[in-house]
């Protein structure tokens, strides 16, 4: 009977080890795939907005080309008469900035005119005539821009690719091309510095016929191939960024990915983290796990051959079981995770040093056989949960009810010490409740760090509409409820924005959008709100301010502005702005009236010569 027992007991340990040993195996384990995502995402992003950056300066380049390149230099016999002076415009592009490779000026029919290389090499690209990107252009009117698959260059070896830039006169006919090539290498050392696994890659292809242009590490014989793939049929149905995991047709590895589209550009860029990477620490888990259960089972067996033996070998036995459940405690006590196990009346039968630490001042209440209501009470009553602060009693009546549910739902849990918990939770066959607790203090915040950017305009730093309109919204609840007397919008447009961008890129045109923000921060009261609505469109709250009191603002910020002066490529610009205001009134049923008024105002402003203050026609 005696031996019984002990085999009973000993059973009861392995199946609760195996069952917690299994739930944690599986936990590490999407919890390993987890992070591989999120990794993947995070450089994905990183590396979205330093791609983009290097496309926006090439287009740029060859934009402020074609703004300095005269129409008579376009003509065949004016070459020898313009060679220097056009070199002078594009040899320090190719000096200052290592990511571009040579610029080309080509005539209407693809010739070469002028080029930022010795006379000699300019002799070997005598024409581009039968490039695609060339004959793009020249057939379709309604093409301004196009880029090439990637290159190797026939005399410098370096991979690259040409952007093809289309000059036109009124009519939309082709004066002339401009090209320029992108250094690939500059691209791949920025690849080399993200340190990825062994197995894992990062590349780039075209979004319209899915050629690799870029890899990391590089595959020579892939370049310009195209292979399907669920992200390229993500990509192909519109969307712009996202995660898969699956096994990749080119070498065989599993992978997970995940994927942006280039706004503005034909690209997209992919970063492959390798699943025997991502789980190298789960399978070294595994193997220990394996090592502990495989040795347990030894203990067992043997155990069970002494059971046959005389009464007299009945102590040695008992000796065993003891040593199985040091062992057992031991195995849970390594357990990164908070880990408990109540029983079915509800007392806590096992806990390991993770889950009493987590309790932090609280943890001299965990004690063997005290009951998950207690505990609950006992660490409310202290102050760890920051939910429970003065309703102890309806906080700890609804975590016994999530507790005796036991569903396995998530539930994040805000310690008083700033730290965040999840609590999960599982209710066995037998009626135990087996709890663990993973500490998602970090998670939380890069949440809070990601939801900030979310209203944040990347370009500018200002508040984004959304965050903009929220804080109007505020405001006409104010005005409505009588909180305050008044408060004024104010709706700014730069004059003749899309001249600027025409003249000198989107990069002057960035500059431009910057300079304007730094300046309306710079004058603007602490209670004010300034945000960019979109475009060259910005918007100002005045909160308590009238209609007088907001015309004096918007006319000091113009005259500011029209006193500045902005250094593009050396040239110094001079900018100004429309500006349309309009008071809250608590009749307005939303923000939008509001803003349809100041906007009426504006549009006034422009139409009436622009550089100008206009108050909306029915306060005026």
């Amino acid at each position: 009977m005696a031996n019984r027992s002990v085999f009973r007991v000993l059973l009861l340990g392995v199946l609760l080890l195996v069952l917690m040993l299994g739930y944690q195996l599986r936990v590490g384990y999407e919890s390993a795939l987890s992070r591989a995502h999120d990794d993947a995402g995070n450089l994905a992003f990183a590396l979205d907005g330093q791609i983009r950056a290097i496309f926006r300066r090439i287009e740029g380049s060859l934009a402020n080309i074609a703004g300095q390149l005269p129409d008579q230099a376009l003509q065949a016999n004016a070459v020898e008469a313009y060679r220097e002076r056009v070199s002078k415009i594009l040899m320090p592009l190719t000096e200052n900035f290592p990511e571009l490779g040579s610029f080309y000026v080509w005539d209407a029919e693809g010739n070469s005119l002028y080029g930022s290389v010795p006379p000699a090499m300019m002799q070997k690209r005598a024409s581009i005539a039968h490039r695609p990107g060339f004959q793009l252009l020249k057939n379709d009117p309604s093409v301004s821009i196009a880029y090439s698959d990637s290159i190797r260059g026939s005399v410098s070896g370096l991979q690259t690719v040409a952007v093809y830039l289309a000059m036109r006169d009124a009519s939309g006919k082709l004066k002339a091309v401009l090209t320029g090539t992108l250094n690939l290498a500059n691209i791949e050392q920025i690849f080399k510095s993200l340190r990825l696994d062994k197995g894992s890659v990062v590349f780039i292809r075209r979004s319209d016929n899915h050629h690799l242009v870029i890899r990391y590490p590089m595959r020579g014989s892939d370049i310009n191939t195209p292979v399907r793939n669920p992200i390229q049929a993500r990509i192909d149905a519109g969307e712009t960024e996202g995660r898969e995991r699956f096994k990749a047709v080119t070498d065989g590895e599993y992978r997970i990915y995940a994927f942006r589209k280039l706004e503005q550009f034909p690209f997209y860029i992919v970063i492959g983290i390798a699943e025997r990477s991502a789980l190298s620490a789960w399978d070294t888990n595994v193997l220990y796990m394996a090592g502990g259960g495989g040795f347990l089972l030894l203990v067992l067996g043997g155990l069970l051959l002494r059971m046959r033996r005389e009464e007299h070998l009945r102590m040695a036995a008992q000796q065993e079981v003891e040593t199985m459940h040091r062992l057992m405690n031991e195995a849970v006590d390594n357990i990164s995770l908070g880990f408990t196990i109540f029983d079915a009346s509800g007392k806590l039968v096992i806990y390991n040093k993770a889950y009493q630490d987590m309790l932090g001042a609280c943890r001299d209440t965990v004690r063997l056989g005290t009951t998950f209501r207690d505990l609950a009470r006992l660490s409310a009553e202290r102050g760890l949960y920051v939910k429970a602060k003065d309703r102890v009693d309806a906080w700890v009546a609804e975590r016994v009810r999530i507790h005796e549910q036991a569903d396995g739902q998530p539930l994040e849990q805000e310690l008083s010490d700033g730290r965040w918990v999840l609590v999960i939770e599982h209710r066995t066959p037998s009626g135990y409740i087996v709890s663990n607790r993973i500490d998602i203090t970090e998670r939380k915040r890069l949440e809070a760090e990601l939801k900030a950017l979310a209203n944040i305009d990347t370009l500018t730093r200002l508040p984004n509409r959304r965050q903009f309109m929220a804080r109007l919204a505020e405001e006409l609840q104010r005005v409505q409820r009588q909180m305050t007397q008044s408060a004024c919008v104010l709706m700014l447009d730069i004059d003749h924005f899309k001249q600027i961008n025409d003249t000198y890129g989107h990069a002057g045109g960035d500059l431009a959008l910057q300079h304007f923000a730094h300046l309306m921060r710079a004058e603007l009261r602490s209670i004010d709100s300034c945000g960019r609505l979109g475009g060259e469109e910005f918007a100002i709250l005045l909160p308590g301010a009238n209609l007088e009191a907001a015309q004096r603002i918007a006319e000091r910020l113009r005259e500011k502005l029209a006193e500045s002066t902005l250094d593009i490529d050396g040239k110094s610009v001079a900018l100004t702005a429309s500006i349309g205001i309009a008071a809250l009134h608590s009749a307005d049923v939303n923000p939008d009236a509001v803003l349809k008024r100041a906007d009426g105002a504006l549009y006034e402003a422009k139409a009436t010569g622009r550089n100008r203050v206009v108050v909306e026609a029915s306060m005026a």
